[in-house]
């Protein structure tokens, strides 16, 4: 009796391995990580590579790739959500975020996204998509608008501090602009600490009012340009009711912080193993 009983054991044990089996090879998903967001960054795509630029087969090899291996791209405003409102993510969740408001975005990087249901979020900077007065084609407010309807959006890169300047008479020491206080050509010294938190604050002030006039944005979100930033660029933002801070160190971020982290994806030379590999690396 105990003997048919062991075995019928062992055969309910069989038959459930095997239909889990089936079932997870009928629907091909494998749980890589859980209650995490990966955050993959880029910047320009065009068919010559260089730096930070890729070609559209590269990065729609990534987005194949993510496609077919069963990771699950969510909009930032869900990521957001999880990180400081303790919201549910899916399994092995992927945000796909883009800098500078290159046009190249919409032209190469939505079409492709398109094709697997994806949608991305720019961090733009305002002056060149005001202006659009740079070497490289930005995205104008009508075309982000028109984005924004298909699921797609546009965040904070600065109004226009993403650039390095003159720390120093002799311009021998450079900085970021929005972490530094600047060598003033016309005063003759550098910033005070009040002439520096003054600038910062109305460019960032700025910037989100920008964002909520022409899309009516209703969550603060920055990328720091160069991944630059400190505690005084932190505490003016938050007066500003930005509360999520995208960097460019590489991690894989999990809720309870504003502090984003990213991985760079946007490289020439991120092949489709490299990419496999970069992904894996941050795997359970």
């Amino acid at each position: 009796m105990k003997r048919r009983i062991l075995l019928l054991c062992l055969a309910l044990l069989l038959c459930t391995s095997v239909v889990n089996e089936a079932s997870a090879k009928s629907t091909g998903k494998k749980v890589y990580y859980s209650n995490k967001v990966i955050v993959l960054m880029y910047h320009h795509i065009d068919a010559e590579e260089s730096g930070a630029t890729i070609s559209p087969a590269r990065f729609g090899t990534h987005m194949k790739l993510l496609h077919e291996r069963g990771y699950n791209v969510i909009t930032i405003e869900q990521f957001y959500d999880f990180m400081l409102n303790k919201g549910k993510v899916p399994d092995n969740a992927v945000v796909i975020t883009f800098d500078d408001g290159y046009d190249s975005y919409r032209k190469y990087a939505v079409p492709i996204m398109d094709k697997y249901n994806m949608v991305g979020t720019h961090f733009i900077i305002g002056q060149s998509s005001d202006l659009l007065n740079t070497n490289t084609e930005h995205l104008t407010w009508d075309a982000m608008k028109k984005l924004k309807e298909e699921g797609h959006s546009f965040y904070s890169h600065t109004y226009n501090l993403h650039h390095y300047a003159d720390l120093n008479k002799n311009g021998s020491k450079t900085g970021p602009m929005l972490t530094n206080r600047l060598y003033v050509k016309e005063l003759g010294r550098v910033e005070t600490a009040a002439e520096y938190k003054k600038r910062i604050t109305d460019d960032l002030t700025k910037m989100e009012q920008r964002l909520k006039e022409e899309l009516d944005n209703e969550y603060g979100i920055i990328a720091f340009p160069y991944g630059a930033y400190n505690d005084t660029v932190k505490q003016v933002l938050k007066q500003l009711d930005v509360r999520l801070f995208v960097t460019i160190k590489p991690g894989i971020n999990k809720p309870g912080t504003d502090i984003v982290y990213r991985l760079n994806a946007g490289t020439p030379k991120m092949t489709a193993n490299k990419f496999v590999d970069l992904l894996r690396k941050y795997h359970d």
